[in-house]
């Protein structure tokens, strides 16, 4: 392996592992801080602010490069900042009202409506027997989970659908964005960051996070109710870590979505939840029961057959079109006989 080789893959190892650590911490972070401070658009907003300001300095201090902003290439990126903004929105909204068990849940099962969608819309081939049994077991796990769901709240699960539908378009989006306009590293962080923020005051108005008076002073009071929960030293702290995270896993996802593959970033996505339950479950006592948790962990291990099943037809009908091209590309037979001519 060449040195350049060696750097490439190395970089491409430091993306993974910290993508892996920010995104099996941020839900939990997520959880707690909403705990705290229960407005799910203004932690988006100061989320979304700390990322574009961090990326910003990084660019005028000259660590590293940061793309301007411009016109052409904002636009190009506004579809998916626009699903990414909804994700994140019902995400925040979604663990509001759950808890980190039912958020895994639900952010497992994605796989499942991407993949009706790209039979149904983009008329893709229909999957393997083995594919199908994963998406039965993902199924099956996620009913039990939702049996045995002692704090079911119609909320949740509303958010949960919501969420689903805008991550399968998100996942599809984003991968294609990254990959057509040309943006440094940290340029991808200021981007999305920075037009993700201009959607806070609808964000904020749809989710009810954000209300103007309408003759009683109620409104009002809950708007300066939510900036001075951050004077508190026990919310300030939760808030203030999910910003930091939000910066990390912003770098990473980004980067790591360019780095890797389409399936190999959704299987590393899955495989992170591992550590999100792990943590939730040692943390607090705010997880499922005994038998929900065997829920969530089937429907993880649901995911990664279904992500590994998915990658082998992925490589099959790869395989398959390289030999008909090869075929196709062959020279015809020289005539008489149909017979090879000798080799000289």
């Amino acid at each position: 392996m060449s040195g350049a080789d060696l750097s490439a893959y190395s970089y491409v190892i430091f993306l993974v592992v910290g993508y892996s650590l920010s995104a099996g911490l941020l839900v939990v972070i997520n959880k707690w801080a909403l705990v705290h401070y229960p407005y799910g658009a203004n932690l988006t907003a100061l989320q979304f602010s700390f990322s574009a300001l961090i990326a910003w300095i990084v660019g005028v201090l000259g660590i590293d490069k940061v793309d301007a902003l411009e016109t052409t290439k904002m636009w190009q990126f506004l579809p998916a900042v626009v699903m990414f903004y909804i994700s994140v929105a019902c995400n925040l909204k979604l663990l509001q009202h759950a808890n980190v068990d039912t958020y895994i849940v639900v952010r497992a099962c994605v796989p499942l409506l991407t993949l009706i969608l790209e039979v149904r819309i983009m008329k893709a081939p229909l999957p393997s027997n083995k594919t199908i049994l994963s998406m039965f077991i993902i199924l099956g796990a996620a009913c039990g989970y939702v049996y045995t769901d002692e704090g079911f709240a119609w909320a949740a699960y509303i958010y949960a659908m919501a969420y689903m539908f805008a991550m399968a378009i998100d996942t599809i989006l984003i991968k294609k964005v990254v990959e057509d306009v040309t943006l440094t590293r940290w340029g991808l962080v200021f981007y999305n960051n920075f037009i993700a923020l201009a959607f806070f005051p609808v964000g904020s108005l749809a989710t009810g996070d954000l209300s103007f008076p309408t003759g009683a002073s109620a409104s009002t009071t809950d708007n300066m109710n939510s900036i001075y929960l951050l004077s508190k030293p026990e919310v300030l702290l939760p808030v203030s870590l999910s910003c930091v995270i939000g910066v990390a896993i912003s770098f990473f996802g980004l980067n790591t979505r360019k780095a890797l593959t389409a399936t190999s970033f959704t299987v590393l996505g899955v495989i992170n939840k591992f550590l999100t339950v792990l943590v939730n479950t040692v943390i607090w006592d705010k997880h499922s029961s005994k038998l929900g948790i065997f829920c969530v962990i089937m429907t993880i291990l649901g995911g990664v057959l279904y992500q590994y099943y998915m990658g082998q037809e992925s490589m099959t009908h790869r395989n398959k079109d390289k030999k008909e091209q090869v075929e196709v590309a062959k020279p015809p037979s020289p005539a008489g006989g149909g017979q090879d001519s000798p080799k000289i």
